[in-house]
Parts: C-alpha cells; sequence; structure tokens
C-alpha cells in the first residue's frame, strides 16, 4: 500500500476509536484496504461500469444521505470530483480534500486534474501534507478560493521502533541477503514505477562503487510495481556488475526488518509530495537522502538528519549518499526529532481539531 491509504486508514480507524461514526466508500475493488479497517465501519464500493458512467456520484451521494453524514472527506482530486458532482449549490455539507499526488506525469493527466479542481468552492477545505504542495498546486492549476489547511503526514513511531529488534537480528538480516555486517546497506522503499527513478538510483551507486574509496553499499530495494521496469533494472544492474549489490526483495507486509538492517534511506524519485517511508526510516534512526522534490526540505535538514540531491542527476545522488553515510551517529536524535514533529498522534489530533469545526 502507498502513502494515500496508510493515511487513509489511519484517519478512519482513529475516528472510530474516539467514537465517531465513519463511513468508507471505495472507488476500486481492492480489498487491501477493507482488511486494514475497523471490521465495525461499513464499507461500500461503488465501482464505474465504464468511462462514461455518470451514475457513480448518485450512489456516493445517496449512500452519505443514507448514512447520515454531513462532513466528507476526499483523498484525492477524483474522489473529490465524482461527490462534488451530485452536492453542488448543497451548502449542507462539508467537503474536506486531501490530495496526495502532486506532479502531473502528463499532459491528459494535469487536464484532468485542471477540471477536477475546478469544483472546489469557498466553503470547500483543502488540506495540504506540506507547504511546497501548497505552493506548487496553487500555481500549477490555478486554485480556485477555498478554505485550507497545512498538515504534514504522521507515523506511529511506536511501530517504527528500533528497540524491536537487536544486534543478533541485523547479523541475520543481512547474511539471509548475503551482505556483511561491516558492509554499508542504503535502503530504497518505493513501488517500481518509472517516476520513482530507480535507474537513478542503480546509475549512482555505480558511481559509488567507481569512486577511490572503501565504501562499496548494498542497494536494498522493497517495493513491486512495473513488471518490464524491473527486468530493466535486474538487467542493468548485472551488466554494471552490481548484481551482487543490488537486492530486489518485493513487496513485504513489514518493512521494518529492512530499516533495522540500513545504514541509510533514500528516495530518489522525480516526483514526490511527503514520503511516509522516509519518515518511518527516521523513525528508526536512519539519515535520509532524498531528492530535493515535494516536502523532502521541509523534513531534511541537510547536514544534520541527511542530505538532499538533485533529481534526475545520479553523480548527486551520490555525493547525497555519502553525505547520509556520515550522519550514522546521529540516529537517536533523528528519532527524536521525528517523534517530536511527525507523530501519528500529532497528525490525527490536527485532523480530529479541523473536522470538528462547524461549518463556516
Amino acid at each position: 500500500m502507498g502513502g494515500a491509504e496508510k493515511f487513509m486508514i489511519s484517519m478512519v480507524n482513529h475516528f472510530y476509536n474516539i467514537s465517531y461514526s465513519p463511513l468508507v466508500v471505495l472507488l476500486s475493488n481492492d480489498d487491501t484496504l477493507a482488511n486494514e479497517i475497523n471490521p465495525a465501519i461499513p464499507i461500500f464500493k461503488v465501482l464505474k461500469k465504464s468511462r462514461f458512467d455518470v451514475t457513480v456520484s448518485k450512489k456516493i451521494k445517496k449512500i452519505i444521505i443514507d448514512h447520515g453524514s454531513s462532513k466528507i472527506f476526499c483523498v484525492n482530486p477524483y474522489a473529490f470530483f465524482l461527490t462534488k458532482i451530485s452536492f453542488l449549490g448543497n451548502t449542507h455539507y462539508q467537503i474536506f480534500l486531501s490530495p496526495h499526488t502532486t506532479k502531473p506525469f502528463s499532459f491528459y493527466n494535469w487536464f484532468q486534474t485542471f477540471v477536477y479542481y475546478r469544483l472546489i468552492g469557498e466553503n470547500d477545505t483543502l488540506i495540504y501534507l506540506c507547504q511546497a504542495q501548497q505552493s506548487y498546486l496553487s500555481k500549477k492549476y490555478l486554485l480556485p478560493r477555498s478554505q485550507h489547511a497545512v498538515i504534514y503526514n504522521g507515523i506511529n513511531t511506536d511501530v517504527f521502533n528500533p528497540d524491536h529488534f537487536n544486534e543478533f537480528d541485523r547479523k541475520g538480516l543481512r547474511s539471509m541477503h548475503a551482505i556483511e555486517n561491516n558492509e554499508k546497506v542504503i535502503l530504497l522503499v518505493a513501488r517500481i514505477n518509472p517516476e520513482k527513478r530507480h535507474l537513478d538510483a542503480l546509475r549512482a551507486l555505480s558511481i559509488m562503487h567507481q569512486q577511490k574509496n572503501d565504501i562499496k553499499p548494498h542497494l536494498m530495494i522493497v517495493g513491486s510495481g512495473n513488471a518490464k521496469l524491473k527486468q530493466l533494472l535486474q538487467s542493468t544492474a548485472l551488466t554494471m556488475g552490481l548484481d551482487n549489490f543490488v537486492h530486489f526483495t518485493g513487496n513485504q507486509s513489514d518493512v521494518r526488518p529492512f530499516y533495522f538492517m540500513s545504514d541509510i534511506f533514500t528516495l530518489t524519485s522525480e516526483s514526490e509530495t511527503f514520503s511516509m517511508a522516509a519518515l518511518e526510516a527516521m523513525s528508526f534512526g536512519l539519515p535520509c537522502a532524498l531528492t530535493d522534490v515535494g516536502g523532502a526540505r521541509e523534513m531534511i535538514f541537510d547536514g544534520w538528519n541527511g542530505s538532499l540531491a538533485q533529481p534526475l542527476h545520479p553523480l548527486s545522488i551520490a555525493n547525497a549518499w555519502v553525505n547520509a553515510l556520515k550522519k550514522t551517529q546521529n540516529g537517536k536524535a533523528i528519532r527524536r526529532f521525528t517523534a517530536q514533529r511527525f507523530s501519528l498522534s500529532q497528525m490525527l489530533s490536527q485532523y480530529v481539531a479541523l473536522l470538528s469545526q462547524p461549518a463556516r
């Protein structure tokens, strides 16, 4: 699951736990989310029969009205668009939009999203994940006037805690991948999709291995996705002579052991919003080497808890890795910083306060 899915699960389960009566409407047939949501929470699936099936909006409206809800929280612009169509001119309902994507991946995608955002009204509330996202979306889509807030993502720092593991676990986990305990491991947790730029990570790794130093790190890639791209990555690693240093683990139900066995965390993306995986890694005390996109500057203080690199620039990424590897002694301070600023409880309390406000 991606960050948007984890976010929604945390939100809806928390609201149920504090005695609200949430209802979930899913626009896909994927049962992964349903399995993570409290079974006492009603879930409805509304699926399109065709590309031009406009009855979806009416179905969403009927479910919401029958449930007696007056506040509607939409994750991403498409869900907002389908919901808003049926509630145009209806001021009884408060609608909140939390966009978890930022940069469009094509002109067609930009145009679609531009249309979706045109339905935002003055009484709707846009909730951004970081300041950088607010600035970018406002300019890119000429956003209509609305209520707005910035609430950072948060993670459960009690769950993402290195104290759940020990040095014996670290040695065992590394030995499973033929990695010595004194070798360096760079962890990349991201779906294998073009915008994540895994190829840039391989090129950066090749640069590090060619440099005249004793650091020849391993690159651990956690995640699945585009099968053809994965094949290309595997063949590229082989061609570069890095096949013994690049490890593809596929999807993992529990990523925590990989955070614990690694020395630094990286993302080489050309587009991110506010990475949950980076926060999870920092909760384990890992320095992060991130490309300078999205809200990276709002979580990374370059030279202290990691380093920033130019996107699409393997040499810059390699240099950021070298710099981050020098910060591994800051682990406890990085974890404290994450717990103080990006805890799940802090994020949820901010959402509860926002959604509890009466309509204006």
